[in-house]
């Protein structure tokens, strides 16, 4: 009960780390899911920090701004603010996870967050891009303006003004190509992707099936290293507690500063990666398979024993 209360609390202090974003404006439908499961219609002043998730429906539209970037969140669009640790810094992860969103920078620091889909993660040096996250897991990045590094499964593409590229989830980036401001139509584009969902789906929910057990294992090995951790934390405290009893204050703070204060420092970013994985895990698996499974269902429901539905 200890070790679950104290592990609460980091991941508490994690998501009140990250750079949150403001809603400066609203239309049609449109929610905010908090990271703590409340779920409330989204109002111009509302703010939203790590964990929280934007939905809009069919005529939604959500406009946010977070320190100098503008995010044009678009009909039909599932987007999470997440957070995780690489090399003892913390990387703010702008995470869209289904539909379209427009982004603009009003500058560049070489701080800026990662753009991350189901299928690639995208760093950003450029000013104006658009990022599509299809209903299969596949993702489709166009530059307007600057330039934007997408990668996957070990392969950078790179991309200026009037590129794009698409991924495929499990899959490296394709071929870049040539395309002309605002000329792709995400829900065609979509609606090709369900019919090739519809086709084949186990292969669909194969590839997704694969990037989910890595978030799985991802948790389950930090979780490992989180047990670890408490343990000698407690053993270490233990001494602490020795020390100033028979050396006296200062000795004390030194002790903590040489020995336990790194392992707590630790223990907050082994709960921001944590929490990261799962709520990139929770994410997939509710708004892209759990979609994909009520899709499959009501294209069969006069036809349950079809052998394509039976075998996803």
């Amino acid at each position: 009960m200890k070790k679950l209360l104290i592990l609460t609390l980091m991941l508490a202090a994690a998501a009140g780390f990250a750079t949150p974003a403001d809603v400066v404006y609203t239309e049609g439908d449109a929610f905010i899911r908090y990271s703590d499961g409340e779920e409330l219609e989204a109002y111009i002043g509302d703010i939203m920090d790590t964990g929280d998730t934007v939905t809009t429906g069919l005529d939604g539209f959500v406009e946010l701004d977070r320190e100098g970037v503008v995010l044009k969140i678009n009909p039909e669009t599932v987007f999470t603010l997440l957070e995780r640790e690489a090399d003892r810094q913390k990387t703010d992860v702008l995470n869209v996870v289904l539909g379209s969103i427009k982004f603009r920078y009003d500058r560049i620091t070489g701080k800026e967050p990662k753009i991350q889909t189901i299928s690639c993660v995208a760093g950003v040096r450029g000013t104006e891009f658009t990022v599509f996250s299809g209903v299969d897991g596949s993702s489709l990045i166009v530059v307007d303006q600057g330039e934007v590094a997408v990668e996957a499964e070990g392969r950078t593409v790179s991309l200026t003004g009037e590129e794009g590229v698409e991924v495929a989830p499990g899959q490296a980036p394709g071929e870049k190509f040539t395309v002309q401001r605002d000329q792709i139509d995400y829900s065609k584009w979509n609606e090709e992707k369900l019919e090739t969902l519809v086709s084949k789906p186990v292969e669909a929910i194969s590839q997704l099936n694969t990037r989910l057990g890595t978030y799985i294992e991802e948790v389950t090995a930090l979780y490992s290293m989180w047990q670890e951790n408490a343990a000698k934390h407690a053993a270490e405290w233990e001494k602490l507690l020795e020390i100033k009893e028979k050396q006296g204050q200062e000795a004390s703070q030194n002790y903590y500063k040489e020995f336990i204060a790194p392992m707590e420092v630790q223990a907050f970013y082994l709960a921001m990666n944590t929490r990261y994985y799962s709520l990139a895990a929770l994410s997939l698996r509710r708004y892209i398979i759990g979609r994909m499974y009520l899709t499959l269902k009501t294209r069969y429901i006069l036809d349950p024993q079809a052998a394509t539905y039976t075998s996803f």
